[in-house]
C-alpha cells in the first residue's frame, strides 16, 4: 500500500510538466522591459503595431508589455533632442525548448496559448540626437495636406 501511495506521488510530480508550459512557468506571458536613454530624462512610449501600448515620464524606467510575436518600437522625445526611437525585437523564448525533450506537445501549447513563447531583449537603450542650431528647411511638401492647417509657434531657447 505504501509503495503504491509513492508511486502515485512520483508519477505526478513527473507528468506536472507534461501538463504545463515549461516557458510559461517560468517567464509567463509577461515580460518587463528597461528603458534607458542617452541622456536620461526623456519621455518615451512603447509602440507594437503602431499602437501605443505602454510609456515613461522621464527614463530611466521600465513598462510592463505582453509577449507577442510583433517588434516593439520605442519612441522618445526630449527637450534639445530630436524624436528618437529603437526597435525591442520578439524573439522566441528559450524556456520553449524545454517543451521539445520534456513537456511534449501539450507545453508547447500552453506556451503559444499564454504568449511565453516569444521574448524581448530586457533592456533597450534609445540614443537621442542633439538639434543643431538651425533649423533645416523641409526636403519638400506634400501633395495634399494631410490634416487642418495650425499656426506653429517656436519655443524661445532663451539663448
Amino acid at each position: 500500500m505504501f509503495n503504491k501511495a509513492i508511486k502515485n506521488i512520483l508519477l505526478g510530480s513527473f507528468s506536472l510538466p507534461f501538463l504545463s508550459g515549461c516557458a510559461s512557468i517560468v517567464s509567463g506571458g509577461h515580460q518587463t522591459i528597461s528603458i534607458t536613454t542617452n541622456p536620461p530624462g526623456a519621455k518615451c512610449a512603447v509602440y507594437r503595431d503602431g499602437i501605443q501600448i505602454g510609456s515613461i515620464n522621464s527614463t530611466p524606467g521600465s513598462v510592463t508589455v505582453s509577449r507577442k510575436e510583433s517588434d516593439l518600437t520605442i519612441g522618445c522625445l526630449k527637450e534639445h533632442y530630436d524624436f528618437s526611437n529603437a526597435q525591442n525585437t520578439s524573439d522566441v523564448n528559450g524556456w520553449v525548448f524545454g517543451n521539445i525533450g520534456f513537456g511534449g506537445l501539450i507545453g508547447v501549447v500552453v506556451d503559444m496559448a499564454t504568449g511565453a513563447v516569444r521574448a524581448y531583449d530586457h533592456k533597450t537603450t534609445v540614443d537621442m540626437i542633439p538639434l543643431s542650431d538651425k533649423i533645416a528647411a523641409p526636403v519638400g511638401l506634400p501633395d495634399q495636406f494631410p490634416g487642418p492647417i495650425t499656426r506653429v509657434t517656436p519655443i524661445s531657447s532663451g539663448k
